[in-house]
């Protein structure tokens, strides 16, 4: 089980996690001013203890996005000690338990336990968050497996990538492959596209989140980070 605990400042929960660290197989800890949405997809954790400050709009973003891309992960908040409000608010944005400060650890050990029941019965936590690794030139999918990708497959993902709401004209795919629009064969570019489809659902048993949009260009159907 992998857990990972992040912190509004670095070493500002202490050793008050010590209860569910023994139950976990890996730990990833961090503060949030250095957390980095890819870091979280990279780690794939079951679960999350998320330290919330009072009237901290940066956490309730950040639990917004964990919900959005990570629906399945387990999210145990830790708040102020007057915190009525805070756990309103966490639990209307989806936490599954919200714990005040300071951390009582035969809570934690339960709260942890009865997440690590619940988030076992799931095939995996992962999501739908896919990562791309431009300097290795790889896609690793939601579960971590990986996909080696050639330079104009790493090209062409990273235009969607970039893209806004990861959708890339056939113009723009061109261009970023250093090739002139008007005179390209588009066919090139679907030749392309399925060979990457068919690597992908090769390399992870996954169907490829690509979508050919007519009138558009290409898609990349699912959440889609780089990694930098």
């Amino acid at each position: 089980m992998r857990l990972m605990v992040i912190e509004a400042t670095p070493g500002s929960l202490g050793s008050a996690g010590s209860a569910c660290y023994s139950t976990a197989h890996r730990l990833f800890m961090i503060d949030r001013l250095h957390l980095q949405d890819v870091d979280i997809a990279l780690f794939a954790p079951h679960i999350i203890l998320l330290q919330v400050l009072v009237e901290d709009g940066l956490e309730l973003a950040l639990i917004r996005r964990i919900r959005r891309l990570w629906p399945d992960i387990g999210l145990i908040l830790v708040t102020e000690p007057t915190p009525l409000k805070q756990h309103l608010q966490g639990y209307a944005l989806g936490a599954d338990y919200c714990l005040a400060s300071p951390i009582v650890d035969v809570e934690l050990k339960a709260v942890s336990g009865a997440l690590m029941r619940r988030v076992s019965m799931h095939i995996g936590p992962d999501g739908d968050c896919w990562v791309l690794d431009v300097q290795d030139r790889r896609l690793i999918a939601p579960d971590g497996r990986q996909v080696e990708l050639s330079r104009t497959e790493c090209r062409v993902l990273q235009c969607m990538q970039q893209a806004p709401k990861s959708i890339a004209s056939r113009r723009q795919l061109v261009e970023v492959l250093g090739e002139d629009y008007l005179s390209y064969d588009e066919r090139r570019l679907e030749a392309i596209f399925s060979r990457l489809r068919r690597k992908i659902s090769l390399s992870t048993g996954l169907p490829a989140p690509i979508l050919s949009l007519r009138n558009q260009g290409y898609a990349f159907s699912a959440s889609l980070l780089q990694h930098r």
